[in-house]
């Protein structure tokens, strides 16, 4: 067989790239500068009150303190009764690039800092080519009769100040360049490293392992029914928290289940090396691993081996909230910080094991995925795996999800048994939806 025909079918196969290191390696870059301002606006509220209060009011100028955009100025523009006729029942708020050489593509987050320093009412917009003198927001930042409600003290400061905090985020052009010889050879050493810690892994040689690993799955119930208690920006200038379980611990045996899982099967004493491929299913499966990289990975091996079975040579721990696929990823992620199997399909049950056993990085891929699979017929699972887990980012996003599609989510049957099942998290995506959904339009 040719050359060209080994390397072909090396790639075919499921190899992770430190077994297929590349001849050469490219890095493509892109600038991205990102800087903030505080702007506090004391007594708010009588500009909410006073009919001939000013139509908008201007922050001070800013601008950012490093790299290529510090002789560019910005500030912000709120308009107390709305920018137009139809957002007069809203507080509008805009950024705006006041000066600057040429055109940039940037985007703007806003959100409100009440006196315990919480953030509130966190606006992101799209990414937008500012003009000289152009600007960019939401028409329909805030309902203004929200600040006469209950919320009222969660928004205001107690001297009934308004505090805006803006960031602002531009991106430039992107670049590629050849990693030179010492970089590559940084790179490649820490492929060969993460290859030789996953070989550790599946290998059981000369009986190095010091923890064994069991894995024998129960039947939960789906997690969805467990308790636990669009945006649209335009320019203005046109014309307008987990709850774990504590680890159960015995001589000779550790236990890591806290419950939960979606998993489903029947255990049986069947057992098997690491080293093979894992079927879906509820057969006990075995793996061979390390304390001292378990430790090093993740704070609850850590406290568990620092308990009363450090004098143990071999451990064993049981896991039954998991399934063996799931920890199978988990531990490929601990030996080599990569795991090329999250999809949409597995990405639920990894987050949660991420969590579970705090693998904050993997935690992250898990929900990136589950974020980019956003759907009509899974938001509602997410929404409440987000909140069950503390996922204030996903959750957030999923939020916004549902309040651009609210039509549709409400007429799904997992929608229907959230609101029997979860009614506080069904009214919290209605008040979020009522109180955020707004178009931005433009300023005059």
């Amino acid at each position: 067989m040719s050359n060209s025909n080994t390397e072909r079918s090396n790639f075919r196969g499921n190899r992770p790239l430190s077994a297929n290191p590349p001849h050469s390696i490219c890095l493509t870059d892109r600038k991205v500068v990102s800087f903030t301002h505080l702007w506090t606006i004391d007594h708010f509220q009588s500009y909410l009150d006073d009919p001939q209060s000013p139509r908008v009011l201007f922050s001070s100028y800013f601008s950012p303190t490093f790299g290529p955009h510090t002789d560019t100025s910005w500030c912000l523009k709120l308009y107390p009764k709305g920018v137009n006729e139809k957002s007069v029942e809203y507080i509008s708020l805009f950024v705006k690039y006041v000066r600057g050489r040429s055109d940039l593509l940037a985007k703007a987050e806003f959100s409100l800092i009440n006196s315990r320093g919480e953030f509130h009412i966190v606006r992101k917009t799209p990414y937008h080519v500012f003009p000289t003198g152009g600007d960019w927001g939401y028409s329909e930042y805030l309902m203004r009769m929200v600040l006469t409600t209950q919320r009222k003290s969660e928004l205001l400061n107690s001297d009934q100040s308004l505090k805006i905090f803006a960031r602002v985020i531009i991106v430039g052009e992107s670049s590629s360049s050849i990693i030179h010889e010492e970089k590559k050879n940084t790179y490649e050493s820490l492929m060969s490293l993460s290859t030789h810690f996953g070989s550790l892994l599946t290998s059981r040689k000369d009986n190095c392992y010091d923890v064994t690993i069991i894995v024998r799955p129960e039947q939960f119930n789906n997690l969805i029914y467990e308790s636990k208690s669009s945006d649209v920006p335009s320019s203005s200038s046109s014309t307008s928290v987990p709850k774990r379980n504590n680890n159960r611990i015995k001589r000779k045996r550790y236990s890591t289940n806290s419950g939960g899982s979606n998993g489903a099967g029947e255990s049986s004493d069947e057992t098997t090396s690491s080293a093979i491929a894992l079927p879906s299913t509820s057969t006990a499966i075995t793996f061979y691993v390390h304390r001292s990289i378990l430790s090093a990975r993740s704070p609850v091996f850590a406290a568990m081996f620092s308990h009363s079975m450090l004098e143990d040579q071999n451990s064993t721990i049981e896991i039954t909230d998991l399934q063996p696929e799931t920890v199978q990823c988990l531990l490929e992620y601990m030996y080599t910080s990569n795991v090329e199997d999250i999809n949409e399909h597995n990405a639920i049950e990894i987050f949660k094991a991420a969590d579970k056993y705090q693998l904050e990085f993997l935690k992250q891929k898990a929900e990136i995925i589950m974020t980019n699979s956003l759907s009509i017929s899974n938001c509602t699972m997410l929404f409440i795996v987000a909140d069950l887990h503390n996922a204030h980012e996903l959750k957030k996003r999923i939020l916004n999800f549902i309040m651009r599609n609210i039509l549709q989510v409400v007429e799904t049957d997992d929608w229907r048994l959230l609101v029997e099942q979860h009614p506080v998290l069904a009214t919290e995506a209605f008040v979020y939806s009522a109180e955020h959904a707004a178009s931005c339009a433009c300023s005059s």
